[in-house]
């Protein structure tokens, strides 16, 4: 057993946020790969079976898939990310409201696309490509896709508020289904049943339905934060669900753009071979998004949450776990795409030689995750315009300027990549130091808001479930309430209390040890003891008031003002206000 005065040394550590990060990381990454699954197997399977013109038919109608996917992550993340920050200001209510709001936006957006699938898709089809040989299959790809909306824009939904139930675990089977259902129905379609490029689409429309009815069906089968109604957003509610909405939807409008550009730039640089490239490119590019966007994603609920609560050390410690887990998975993918770039060229069909651009690539991914990181965290603390300034600049503004200036100097177009990602981050540092330096309350890099913590009445520590620990947490509440004028005998009451909360929640749990995560604030007059634990679902406040095992629990909620608890990311959160 711990002894008690080793009290002052408490401190927060990575072990209750790390593990609770890990068990939303690989659902994250797995989703990501799942939808890079949907184009690179119809790429790869595409091109051994229809050749080329297919392989670039597909590439063509990239940009329609990516309108839904601003139509999908517009708002669903306008909403999921507020919805976290008021399940952190525990606001349930209006957390619901958000997520009706998720569900109507996305039934009526995905209407409006059907019916321009139905009557646009030649139109559409003409713009995409000029190529009259390969028109026909951009057209079979685009009214399949337009009038299978419903299930790309509405998979956002299950995939952001799952997370922020907790359910991780419902989130990888989603994606898994979606992935690995995608190649199935490719190859039943286009090798059994000769359904060309039409069969591709179809594919992918059918693995995504398929993945959205899970997820939904998770989302409300067993104990869930929200109830499946729909209610269209209040008009106040519009400007807070576009300024949350907007840096997902942005980063996907660049992406279009940038695929544009692209094409048209290497297509008189190179010809048809560097476009056959880029191709191979891309699709390698939106596999690595398993790492440079999955890695943030999967902290981003937890970020919102952590800025609702005005958490701001919770906050760091996230951050430096993300790009720890980053640095790690990027060195290996990029060692990997490096050394098998010989594979990658046959896998694609291709003779090209393919060294320079993956190497390029594999170069670009630790300035990408970085840039990914602060876009990522800027959309969840309500700094849209930073988040909206990185993604245009890395997705557009510089990899237009790179190509250009590379394209003009020599062979190697595609340190464009590199380039585009290095010069976001030197303007990110200039524009961050202006804005630190025009507030004295803001902390240099994140921006966010120091007031609490520079006044010293914030504490934060972990503790785990032994008794040492317990008594050790106790004592450290004590010293807090008596240095912010809370009397003697109320002060000691409440540590009692407290003790008697961790060690009953410790005993539930039975060998497994919870990890506990205490915040204790003294805020406006009112002083809050914030407890997060993982563990079981268990809220140690719904005791019976003649059970002596508790007394301790009723005497706390007879001296203080007010009593929460609630289970959001998968883990318990008690709020006591004091």
């Amino acid at each position: 057993m711990k002894n008690v005065n080793q009290q002052a040394v408490l401190a927060q550590n990575q072990t209750f946020l790390k593990k609770a990060y890990n068990s939303a990381l690989f659902p994250c990454m797995l989703s990501i790969l799942s939808g890079c699954i949907n184009i690179i197997a119809d790429g790869i399977i595409v091109g051994q079976k229809i050749g080329s013109g297919g392989l670039a038919a597909i590439n063509l109608c990239i940009p329609i898939y990516l309108i839904l996917c601003i139509m999908g992550s517009f708002f669903v993340s306008g909403t999921a990310i507020p919805a976290s920050q008021a399940i952190g200001n525990n606001d349930t209510e209006t957390a619901q409201r958000y997520y009706g709001s998720a569900l109507t936006t996305c039934l009526i957006s995905s209407g409006l696309a059907a019916i321009a699938g139905i009557f646009l898709s030649g139109p559409i089809s003409a713009i995409l490509c000029a190529d009259e040989s390969i028109r026909p299959m951009v057209y079979d790809y685009t009214i399949v896709t337009l009038i299978g909306a419903l299930p790309k824009i509405l998979i956002y939904v299950p995939f952001w508020y799952l997370r922020l139930d907790g359910k991780n675990k419902t989130v990888t089977v989603m994606m898994a289904v979606m992935g690995i259902g995608n190649i199935l129905l490719d190859l039943v379609y286009l090798f059994f049943l000769n359904m060309g490029v039409f069969g591709a689409a179809l594919a992918s429309v059918v693995s995504t339905a398929a993945a959205c009815i899970v997820g939904l069906v998770g989302q409300h089968c067993g104990k869930t934060s929200f109830r499946l109604a729909l209610s269209m957003p209040e008009k106040k509610q519009w400007k807070t669900i576009v300024g949350a909405g907007s840096p997902a939807a942005v980063n996907n409008l660049m992406q279009a753009v940038k695929l544009l550009f692209v094409n048209w730039l290497l297509a008189a640089y190179g010809g048809s071979d560097a476009l056959a490239v880029f191709s191979v490119v891309n699709g390698i590019t939106a596999f690595s998004e398993t790492i440079t966007v999955g890695v943030p994603q999967a902290g981003s609920a937890m970020l919102g949450v952590s800025h609702g609560e005005r958490d701001i050390k919770s906050v760091r410690i996230l951050m430096k776990i993300e790009f720890v887990s980053g640095l790690i998975f990027c060195t290996v993918f990029g060692a990997a795409i490096t050394a098998g770039a010989d594979i990658i060229r046959t896998a694609y069909g291709l003779d090209i030689p393919m060294f320079i651009p993956m190497l390029c690539l594999a170069v670009s991914l630790y300035p990408a995750l970085f840039n990914s990181m602060l876009s990522s965290f800027y959309s969840v603390s309500s700094r849209p315009m930073l988040s909206n300034m990185i993604i245009t600049l890395r997705s557009s503004v510089f990899i237009a300027l790179g190509i250009l200036i590379f394209c003009m100097i020599g062979p190697a177009p595609w340190l464009f990549m590199p380039f585009a990602e290095i010069m976001t981050i030197a303007v990110w540092f200039f524009v961050s130091g202006i804005l630190y330096k025009r507030s004295d309350k803001l902390s240099r890099f994140l921006l966010e808001d120091t007031t609490l913590e520079k006044s010293g009445k914030v504490i934060n520590f972990s503790v785990e479930g032994d008794a040492g620990d317990i008594c050790n947490a106790s004592a450290k509440i004590t010293e807090f309430c008596e240095d912010n004028g809370m009397n003697m005998k109320q002060t000691v009451r409440i540590s009692l209390a407290i003790e008697e909360l961790l060690t009953i929640i410790s005993d539930k749990n039975g060998k497994q040890t919870p990890n506990f995560d205490m915040r204790v604030f003294s805020y406006q007059d009112m002083i809050g003891i914030r407890i997060k634990y993982d563990g079981i679902d268990f809220d140690p406040l719904e005791v019976k008031e003649d059970d002596d095992r508790y007394m301790g629990v009723t005497m706390l909620k007879k001296l203080v003002e007010e009593t929460m608890y609630k289970r959001v990311l998968g883990l318990n959160t008690l709020l006591i206000i004091i």
